[in-house]
């Protein structure tokens, strides 16, 4: 052996060498108790058909880290047949750089310290492409003279312990990403890498199922070719549809040996043709719900089928895919719900402030305008006390809908909360011309028909808006004037549109302030009267008037009910001012009457508070006992919701008013807050039918349908129905038509003052005719 070895070194590294190490090598297998003849007698031939049966490595090297003998494995794993080719190359020469400088800058460091490298990782990539992670052990050879002649290396193969630890800790950053909220990309990149690691010649991919769980799109494959994954995104569900389509169809894994020919491929293998993977393997996901999340895919360049490993490995992956995904659909949810409201869909005021500052950034920069408008429902209280939230949620639904009906995508809407929403408005719609027209076609679209179950009725809104830059400096600002213009439209009387005017002196909305002033305006007369003709459509003659009150404010100047009332009610000064404002209505019908006037009902609203004052009836009989007005010619109007709160107590009370001899009548009927059967139990002289009913009788046929109706029903329940709000001769027409008796409205009478109204009263003893509006003028 010694021999046969310093021949072949002679020949490669020279003589010298070549036998120092020879002889160091066969001193090393030299035995002493062994000779020949025994058994276990090593030759040269046997050491090496010995060392080929073991699948280390093992190997030996001169002083330049050259072989100069390896066993069988070492050899096969590089690519030779024996190795016998190994002789005379360092790694350099079968390995890249990176690897193969590595493996000689450590044999060098042994031969150089004559210490051992014991139980050291390396790594290695065969021709094949296989990886390989070896424990490797290394000794210094010297020879009698303690020097150096060579390395010896053993390298025992630890590639499925290596692989088991990278899965576990692939699997452990999987889902660290996950807890720690990474993006869902970066943790199915994470997986998908860590599960290509495991296998040689296998690619992966996350494929996930869109909002309607019919197509499915590519979540990551970050090694499967490009050109691939745009073709095949967007793949649908179904049968026939690859392995991934049909895998959340039948909801099994699929695996395919070969795309380019099994049928579940056919409409794709034109595809496939272009690309370098063969089989493909597809297990599908779900949620805890079972809804099919996606799929974990893997492609390999070979025509085979999965091994059990593989299937494992896919299965594993898909598991945590689906922890992955869900864990996202659920913080994306708590995302949505944290920055939208969950009712309407809207996105709430918790990014309001920034989005506007933004957009009033860019408007400073740009000098295009954008303008901020304020929507708030008028008296949706009514809507949760009659029906309940669960109705009142379904209310405001609608009108999140129909609010982004009429902005089209073009402008951006919040809810602000209750009953309060916001849009902002840029471009040419945010110019002052153009915003009244935009205000009033959301005003007309709210104001529609609500159709709920059984239920049918309107909800009114009251609209401000203010524009940037005329209306405001900052966000800040702009927001808060669309807020007043809102305020000044709904103390206007509602339902209706202001667009803020700097130029318009600002108005006290101190509470405590106002209070104190109003019990003083009470007390120093402050208060007065305007009415509004009512008008019968067969006679044209007027037979009644609606007393409203209004507040001529020492400072503030001429307030209307909707910047007071609701201040009175709820401190209970609306009780002496209602005790005064049936006063002053009786006394003026009866001078009306003194002056030889044609007698008419004067209408008087009373308040839910008013109404539950014990003190009423006793108001009403002193005012007709002090101005000697008839009860007959008093009629009091109360809403259908005071009604249907406490219908007992309301049907008690207009028993005694009746055997009094007022005339009832309910105003605002049609909005829905009382039912048909609670309607029969009052004692009613009246109907007054809500204004959004008759607003869009010229278009619209549900309003038709719903004035018929109750114009119908108020004739088979023996009560004059009134319509108010009538502002065309449209209106009128349709109204006469349906035999309506009583008529109110802009388009034959504004509220006007007592003096005004006598003029009017005593010029209408013609038959109603196109004269209305000249005697309105005239008047």
């Amino acid at each position: 052996m010694v021999l046969n070895w310093s021949r072949q070194l002679a020949d490669l590294i020279g003589p010298e060498d070549g036998a120092s190490l020879a002889s160091e090598l066969a001193r090393l297998n030299d035995i002493p108790q062994l000779r020949k003849g025994d058994e276990l007698y090593l030759t040269g031939e046997w050491l090496q058909t010995l060392v080929d049966q073991v699948t280390d490595y093992i190997f030996v090297k001169d002083r330049k880290s050259r072989f100069v003998m390896a066993n069988r494995q070492v050899a096969i794993d590089i690519g030779y047949s024996d190795f016998s080719e190994l002789l005379g190359k360092t790694d350099l020469e079968l390995h890249p750089h990176e690897i193969g400088s590595g493996f000689m800058e450590i044999e060098a460091q042994v031969m150089a310290t004559k210490v051992p490298q014991i139980d050291h990782e390396e790594f290695l990539i065969l021709p094949s492409g296989r990886r390989k992670w070896f424990s490797a052990s290394k000794y210094p050879v010297t020879n009698d003279r303690d020097e150096v002649v060579g390395i010896m290396g053993i390298c025992r193969d630890t590639t499925e312990r290596k692989k088991a630890e990278k899965l576990q800790q692939g699997q452990n950053k999987v889902l660290q990403e996950i807890a720690g909220g990474k993006p869902l990309g970066d943790v199915l990149a994470t997986l998908v890498l860590t599960i290509e690691d495991q296998l040689d010649g296998v690619v992966g991919s996350v494929m996930l199922t869109d909002e309607s769980g019919t197509r499915l799109l590519y979540g990551v494959a970050p090694n499967l070719p490009k050109a691939y994954v745009d073709q095949t995104n967007r793949l649908p569900v179904g049968p026939r549809m690859g392995s991934c389509g049909t895998a959340i169809h039948t909801r099994e894994s699929v695996f395919v040996d070969d795309v380019r020919t099994h049928e579940l491929w056919e409409d794709h293998q034109d595809i496939m043709r272009n690309f370098d993977m063969r089989s493909c393997w597809s297990v599908p996901f779900f949620s805890k719900d079972s809804r099919a999340l996606g799929t974990f895919g893997l492609y390999s360049r070979e025509v085979r089928f999965p091994t059990e490993h593989e299937k494992r490995l896919a299965t594993e992956a898909a598991r945590l895919a689906s922890i992955a995904v869900e864990r996202d659909q659920a913080e994306s949810k708590i995302r949505y719900l944290a920055h939208h409201d969950v009712l309407t869909g809207l996105p709430n005021r918790q990014e309001f402030k920034h989005k506007l500052e933004e957009k009033v950034e860019t408007s400073r920069k740009s000098g295009e305008p954008v303008a901020v408008v304020f929507v708030d429902l008028d008296n949706f209280k009514f809507v949760n006390d009659s029906f309940g939230h669960t109705i009142g949620d379904q209310v405001l639904a609608i009108i999140a809908e129909r609010i982004k009906s009429v902005l089209a995508g073009n402008h951006e809407a919040i809810r602000f909360g209750g009953d309060e929403f916001v849009l902002i408005v840029e471009g040419g719609s945010a110019l002052k011309a153009d915003l009244q027209g935009l205000m009033n076609v959301l005003r007309a679209e709210i104001a529609k028909t609500i159709h709920i179950g059984d239920l049918s009725f309107h909800v009114t809104c009251s609209i401000g808006a203010a524009c940037y830059p005329q209306d405001a400096q900052d966000a800040a600002e702009l927001l808060k004037n669309a807020d007043k213009a809102m305020f000044e439209a709904k103390s206007s009387g509602r339902d209706g549109f202001k667009i803020y005017d700097q130029t318009r002196p600002e108005k006290s909305v101190n509470k405590l302030t106002l209070l104190e002033e109003m019990r003083t305006g009470i007390e120093n007369g402050e208060f007065f009267l305007e009415y509004q003709p009512q008008y019968n459509l067969v006679s044209g003659r007027i037979v009644g008037a609606e007393a409203l009150v209004r507040w001529q404010h020492p400072v503030l100047g001429r307030l209307m009910p909707g910047e007071f009332i609701a201040l009175a009610e709820e401190s209970g000064l609306i009780v002496p001012l209602g005790r005064w404002v049936l006063h002053e209505a009786c006394r003026q019908n009866r001078q009306w009457q003194d002056d030889g006037l044609t007698p008419i009902t004067m209408g008087v609203n009373v308040s839910v508070r008013q109404f539950r004052d014990s003190g009423l009836i006793s108001d009403v009989t002193a005012a007709l006992k002090d101005t000697g007005l008839e009860a007959g010619y008093l009629e009091l109007e109360v809403t259908e919701s005071l009604l249907i709160q406490n219908a007992d107590q309301a049907v008690r009370l207009m028993d005694d008013f009746r055997r009094i001899g007022l005339k009832l009548a309910i105003d605002d009927f049609g909005t829905g807050y009382s039912s048909l059967a609670a309607l029969k139990s009052f004692p009613l002289t009246r109907l007054k039918i809500d204004r959004s009913f008759i607003r869009d009788l010229d278009f619209d046929e549900s309003d038709r349908s719903i004035a018929r109706a109750i114009i119908s029903l108020g004739r088979e329940l023996g009560l004059n129905v009134v319509a108010e709000g009538v502002e065309s001769a449209k209106q009128q027409a349709f109204l006469a038509s349906c035999r309506c008796e009583t008529v109110q409205g802009f388009h034959f009478g504004r509220p006007m003052n007592a003096t005004r109204f006598g003029k009017l009263l005593a010029m209408t003893l013609t038959p109603l005719d196109s004269h209305f509006g000249r005697m309105e003028r005239r008047a």
